[in-house]
């Protein structure tokens, strides 16, 4: 073998793959202390791509959940104050009933009255004062930079086909953005959207101060009975019409349970895959790390030995 001084073969050897050592150690204390695998694009282009749509998706759905909670919650706050409102008109209902008969006499019915017209008046007051955000849930009044339409009464109940269920399917109406992306036309059925369809309480005919108990403290009695019985009739219109709206929400309620379970379910399933892509395996990293600190002690080793083979050559010269 001949052997030479100006040319170390051993030591260039040594020397690179003891760099090639260095750069897999770097690499692999770099994932180590991120806990990431994926820590730049060159480490996984493919690999970096999938994982940032996954994050995308998961970011969204996140937010999707929120949503739809807050839409719950929404839901639940129109619910409750109808819960009162219906309340109030079963009273209401109540002391019509009792107008009818015949053992009261017009005192009797004024005071009635007293009452079923500060109920009405307490129906307009919730309907005013029921708000979530700051918006109107139980007028059409615009407030906070409220745009969702409203239906009246009216076109609520028998004509629910075309009404609420309609009103479900339009921009105009009440929107819940629970999907992570989003509708190109608003104006089409959409698919990351929950319509709610609200009820302008305003426009219950029992609330108007056309009904009423009693025609006249001097009326007679058949005239304040047919008084009383179209009273008890508006009200029985507008007991129907809230009966089939709060249908309606409950209806939507469960709907949006429902999407809050599967929007979690989705969003466990891709972090989960998002992590097998991207995250750092802590075993085999650790395995690689002792691995490339063997290797490294070795090749440094190795390089002195490399550098000691041209003190070889004196003894030639002696």
């Amino acid at each position: 073998m001949a052997m030479g001084i100006n040319t170390n073969m051993g030591a260039i050897n040594a020397n690179r793959i003891l760099d090639q050592t260095s750069r897999a150690q770097e690499n692999t204390m770099e994932r180590l202390t991120s806990g990431l695998r994926i820590n730049r694009s060159a480490d996984d282009a493919a690999g970096l791509a999938a994982v940032t749509g996954m994050k995308t998706q998961t970011i969204g759905t996140d937010m999707a959940v929120r949503n739809a909670n807050d839409g719950i919650g929404f839901i639940q706050t129109v619910d409750g104050a109808t819960d009162e409102v219906t309340n109030m008109m079963q009273r209401m209902r109540e002391l019509g009933v009792q107008s009818m008969n015949g053992t009261y006499n017009n005192d009797n019915r004024q005071q009635m009255q007293v009452e079923f017209r500060q109920l009405q008046l307490e129906i307009d007051r919730v309907a005013d004062t029921t708000k979530f955000n700051g918006m109107n849930v139980m007028t059409s009044a615009t407030q906070a930079g409220q745009s969702f339409a409203m239906l009246s009464a009216g076109k609520v109940g028998a004509a629910a086909n075309s009404g609420f269920v309609a009103q479900q399917g339009k921009a105009s109406s009440m929107q819940m953005q629970v999907g992570w992306e989003t509708d190109t036309d608003w104006g089409k059925a959409s698919v990351n959207t929950v319509g709610v369809a609200l009820m302008d309480f305003k426009t219950l005919s029992a609330r108007s101060d056309a009904v009423k108990l009693l025609d006249g403290v001097s009326a007679t009695f058949a005239a304040n009975v047919s008084t009383a019985r179209a009273a008890v009739a508006a009200i029985d219109n507008g007991l129907s019409a809230i009966k089939t709206m709060r249908s309606h929400w409950g209806a939507v309620q469960n709907r949006l349970e429902s999407t809050v379970a599967n929007l979690q379910n989705v969003n466990e399933n891709i972090e989960g895959a998002r992590s097998r892509i991207e995250d750092a395996d802590f075993a085999k990293e650790s395995a690689e790390l002792a691995r490339t600190q063997v290797l490294q002690q070795a090749g440094q080793s190795m390089l002195s030995q490399a550098n000691q083979q041209s003190q070889q050559v004196l003894s030639l010269l002696r």
